[in-house]
């Protein structure tokens, strides 16, 4: 009997390592991972093949957005917590996520009384690009389709295009609300539109709803390339959905893999 408890104990001692050392693997790897990605982000961009559009004037000067230090106090929904900030590679497009620029949505006015701006103008840009990239999440759901958020280039020559995120097809809620598989698992939902990616999914909504974060990215092309496009407003479609841009990145197209 002696035998076969000592047998036992270390059969589970030999399962602890196992599991630990498959953890740690699993950790190194994410970590190579997250090395590499983030040092062939900053390849692209001392390229020029991209550029990051600056939010600090706008949320620092301006007060028209919360800077990523404020999500660490948002206590009541400690998933904030577990967002990227800073440099960030997803879906290798290099991203400076320095904060968050949220516009107007009735649900938020109404029934949370927090009124963001309709109207966030004048982002500078100032260069030339085939492709503005755009990550991007929203507070509250509407049916798919509708127009969330309007961004309207400005170009040097003094034209301008509009350009529009649609609910479903490139934006979507960032808490994911899909049910639990037959097997007890959640398979989150990205947006339907081609030009649309699924970009981060994390954390927890909070202690006692267990719903993970979504945030998407979506490739919006420039239909003037060969103008400098001199700076971009963010307009809200007054939809019951706010609108959460957390940064963009000019760059040329195809980079979205």
């Amino acid at each position: 009997m002696t035998g076969t408890k000592t047998k036992i104990a270390v059969g589970a001692g030999l399962a602890v390592l196992l599991i630990a050392g498959v953890t740690t693997l699993i950790v190194f790897r994410h970590r190579l991972e997250e090395h590499f990605n983030l040092a062939a982000g900053r390849r692209i961009l001392a390229g020029h093949q991209a550029g990051t559009v600056d939010f600090k004037e706008v949320i620092g000067r301006r007060h028209l957005g919360t800077p990523a230090s404020y999500f660490d106090q948002i206590t009541s929904f400690p998933a904030w917590q577990t967002v990227p900030r800073g440099f960030q590679v997803f879906d290798q497009v290099p991203l400076q996520i320095d904060g968050m620029i949220c516009l107007w949505g009735e649900s938020n006015a109404k029934k949370l009384k927090i009124v963001f701006p309709e109207l966030v103008p004048d982002i500078a840009v100032h260069q030339k690009f085939q492709t503005l990239y755009v990550y991007h999440g929203a507070f509250f759901t509407a049916p798919s389709g509708t127009p969330v958020c309007d961004l309207v280039f400005h170009y040097a020559d003094g034209s301008a295009v509009t350009n529009q995120l649609l609910y479903g097809e490139d934006i979507l809620d960032w808490v994911d609300n899909s049910k639990m598989s037959a097997d007890g698992r959640r398979i989150t939902p990205g947006p339907t539109a081609a030009r649309s990616k699924l970009a981060w999914v994390g954390g927890a909504f909070s202690p006692t709803n267990k719903r993970p974060l979504r945030f998407c990215l979506t490739a919006i092309d420039n239909l003037q390339p060969d103008v400098t496009v001199t700076a971009i407003d963010l307009v809200s479609d007054k939809s019951n959905v706010a609108a959460c841009i957390l940064a963009m990145t000019t760059g040329r197209a195809g980079l979205m893999r």
